[in-house]
């Protein structure tokens, strides 16, 4: 593991970016992708990791891991703390989570607002259309009394989707998965989302505070090599009718740190870099992509894949994008920590 220092490069996608776009092979919602592999900074946008096997694998990984504990953290305050949480907003009651893949651990607050409200609809949002199907099908067969309403699609296209709701709405946001939203976007989607939001929604995050160098490298280590390599490779094949070929690519991350009394998180960034010099071709389109030794494919579109909090910086943010942070919960190690912001007043976007 190495420890960088702040710092980076915007995202600039190639000129023949034109040239993809006319050719018609690609489609419209996989153009990102290809954006992102003729950039300079080469990178796959964070959401293509979520397809049906890689949000598979991803929920396999998350609860079998010995080392990587978030899961495991966010679960025990859930559970600890679900009547809390769930007594956040009024009755009637909406449950809309961004990014909710199986929703294993949303069931804990299901369970709560079913108590708490009663019958109510929960609205999961993902990119893997199929998979949360399958899984609104399962809940609603565990939970009876729960209306599920599955949304294909990005995360701010689900919280418009549901934004003109009557009802109070809870958003979640479990996994730290807002961590893995780029840094440079971070305030914006925040300012969105609360432009969405009215005075008896609430919005609650599970965000990661481990910054402990150490444990950071035994919880990022190659256990993540089967999907975020193995399967991003052959996704990549599938949807572009490629020829990269895994074994000549090595996952790696690296622990960037910031100071502590700053308004920056830290944050992890994961990417496979290339063993060698390589040409890939791509068919879809017809584009071929020359790697040199050592060039790394980062796993996110920005800086950050993801990010590590302190209370300090959530209020920050929370007050420059027009929330407040009503409640937070944090677990004995002090690693992890569910906040849940109310919209405020007004809106602050200066630094």
């Amino acid at each position: 593991m190495a420890t960088l220092e702040n710092g980076g490069s915007d995202v600039i996608p190639d000129p023949s970016m034109n040239d993809v776009i006319s050719s018609g092979d690609v489609s419209e919602e996989l153009l990102p992708v290809v954006a992102g592999l003729t950039s300079p900074r080469k990178h796959v946008p964070h959401w293509y990791l979520y397809d049906t096997r890689g949000s598979e694998l991803y929920e396999t990984l998350v609860h079998n891991s010995r080392t990587y504990k978030l899961w495991e953290h966010e679960y025990s305050l859930l559970k600890t703390h679900g009547d809390e949480i769930s007594s956040k907003i009024s009755s009637p009651a909406v449950l809309v989570e961004l990014g909710s893949g199986a929703s294993s651990k949303t069931r804990l607050i299901i369970e709560a607002m079913l108590k708490r409200h009663g019958n109510f609809t929960f609205v999961p949002v993902d990119i893997a259309k199929e998979f949360i199907e399958d899984c609104g099908r399962e809940l609603e067969s565990e939970y009876p009394g729960l209306s599920v309403e599955p949304f294909g699609g990005l995360y701010m296209d689900g919280i418009r989707h549901v934004a003109a709701r009557p009802e109070a709405k809870m958003l979640l946001f479990l996994g730290s998965s807002f961590s893995n939203v780029a840094i440079t976007d971070q305030l914006k989607m925040m300012t969105d989302i609360r432009m969405q939001l009215g005075a008896q929604d609430r919005f609650v995050l599970g965000l990661d505070m481990n910054t402990d160098p150490e444990a950071l490298s035994k919880a990022y280590d190659a256990q993540w090599s089967p999907w975020l390599r193995d399967n991003l490779i052959c996704r990549l094949n599938q949807d572009f009718g490629g020829d990269m070929k895994k074994e000549k690519f090595e996952y790696s991350f690296d622990f960037v740190e910031n100071p502590a009394d700053g308004d920056t998180p830290s944050y992890i960034q994961l990417s496979l870099s290339s063993k060698g010099n390589q040409r890939v071709h791509f068919e879809k389109p017809l584009l071929d992509i020359d790697f040199q030794d050592g060039q790394k494919l980062y796993l996110s579109e920005g800086l950050n894949y993801s990010c590590k909090w302190n209370m300090k910086q959530l209020r920050h943010l929370a007050k420059r994008s027009g929330f407040t942070l009503e409640a937070h919960w944090i677990n004995n190690e002090n690693t992890y920590c569910i906040v849940c912001f109310s919209p405020a007043d007004n809106i602050t976007t200066s630094a």
